[in-house]
């Protein structure tokens, strides 16, 4: 039987954890609300904030991703966490104040980068504190955590916006303003324990061991990590494109879109995730990670209709899909991100969680993005950017459900017996 403190102690770091979560979703998000007035104070076009939402952050992203991998691997993981949090609010200091288009390339890759490698190091520390059929609620805090930073970065961004009143930089004093709650998260930080590694099947493994060891896993993990890959490639999409969609198709002000945008994260990333989480481990109970995999496919296949939120009229319905999309994305996510915590020993999962997350980050930040804006000005300019965002989010989830149907047929009822069979396939140092 667990212990009382030993419960109140995990749901304590998990807070923790959460609220560090928090910070990489707000560092990511926090400049949405504010790109239609950077884009007129430095005479931006529209190309040009994709790359600076998206590729300046995405391509860092995956050139940093197996380097951090190891680290997560191999060193402490909470001071690792600590240094990322610090890093992510300099970062964003230097865009409130950057005074052009390369030194906020600069500024944004460095927020960008260190915000989200928060993401692997949080799943890594929750395996270890988790057994496998908890890790879908575990882990469902932690991304609810990540969404409540978007929401708060949509809302307080916004709201201190308009009290910048009409001077152009306004958005200078909001970014520089916004900091404030990250510094509250980095002092959290040094409430967090290192947890003990559990479930390794070769301890303090060499590279070459690495490398064995995930040639055995590459089917099931390069099968879950494209589904999940694509479909945050939506929400990707949908986090940098929703804000100036609603202003174009419907002349919204800042802050009536921020409170939209603010109140349907809010929903979709509390019930995306519960969703999501709740899911996982009724299926790793009850059929392992083969029924979570076919669960996978549903939702991604479930998920396509929403996208059309773009092709509607009326501010209500268009709301309404957008939330359902995002909604449905989060939870596909969550649900594939908890899959491989579960069927990866303890010594991939820093590597392969990094590596997903430098997928997630180049195809949707780099690519997604740019994808939503060239398209628009293809098919009819900045008033087409809702259709446009349809298309690529309704791609992006037919293409999810396709390769789950692919991918199942890798996945064992029980992941026992597969990990147990690594242990002979390695070769000893």
């Amino acid at each position: 039987m667990v212990r009382a403190s030993s419960l109140k102690h995990r749901g304590f770091q998990l807070a923790l954890l959460a609220a560090s979560m928090a910070a990489a979703g707000y560092v990511r998000t926090v400049t949405s609300p504010l790109q239609e007035s950077m884009a007129l104070d430095l005479a931006l076009s529209d190309n040009q904030m994709a790359i600076l939402q998206g590729a300046v952050i995405g391509i860092p992203v995956a050139l940093t991703a197996i380097p951090l991998g190891i680290l997560i691997d191999r060193m402490s993981r909470v001071r690792l966490l600590a240094a990322l949090v610090a890093l992510s609010m300099i970062g964003s200091v230097l865009t409130g104040i950057a005074t052009s288009f390369s030194v906020l390339v600069i500024a944004r890759a460095l927020a960008g980068v260190t915000a989200l490698a928060i993401l692997p190091v949080v799943f890594s520390l929750i395996a270890d504190l988790y057994a496998p059929a908890q890790r879908g609620r575990a882990t469902t805090a932690a991304v609810i955590g990540q969404v409540a930073g978007n929401s708060l970065a949509f809302a307080l961004g916004g709201a201190l916006l308009v009290m910048a009143g009409p001077d152009p930089s306004g958005w200078r004093s909001a970014m520089l303003w916004s900091v404030t709650p990250l510094m509250v998260v980095l002092l959290l930080t040094i409430c967090l324990r290192e947890p003990l590694r559990t479930e390794r099947a070769v301890k303090n493994p060499t590279l070459q061991q690495v490398w064995h060891e995930l040639r055995h896993y590459r089917a099931m993990f390069f099968s879950i990590a494209a589904g999940v890959i694509l479909v945050e490639t939506a929400v990707g999409a949908m986090l940098i494109w929703s804000a100036p969609m609603l202003s174009r198709m419907f002349a919204l002000p800042a802050d009536e879109i921020g409170e939209i945008m603010a109140l349907g994260m809010l929903l979709s990333g509390v019930l995306g995730p519960i969703i999501g989480g709740t899911l996982a481990d009724i299926c790793q109970r009850g059929g392992g990670p083969r029924r979570t995999a076919n669960t996978l496919f549903g939702l991604a296949l479930l998920s396509i209709p929403t996208t059309l939120f773009g092709l509607v009229s009326g501010v209500g319905p268009a709301s309404v899909l957008l939330v359902m999309s995002m909604t449905l994305m989060l939870a596909v996510a969550v649900m594939g991100m908890t899959l491989l915590t579960v069927v990866l020993p303890n010594e991939l999962r820093g590597l392969c969680i990094s590596a997903l997350m430098a997928g997630i980050m180049l195809f949707g930040l780099a690519i997604a993005p740019l994808a939503v804006s060239v398209l628009s000005g293809a098919i009819g300019g900045a008033p087409m950017i809702g259709v446009a965002l349809s298309i690529v989010c309704a791609g992006a989830g037919l293409l999810a459900a396709i390769t789950f149907a692919i991918g199942r047929r890798y996945f064992p009822q029980s992941i026992e017996g597969s990990k147990s069979a690594t242990l002979a396939s390695v070769p000893a140092a």
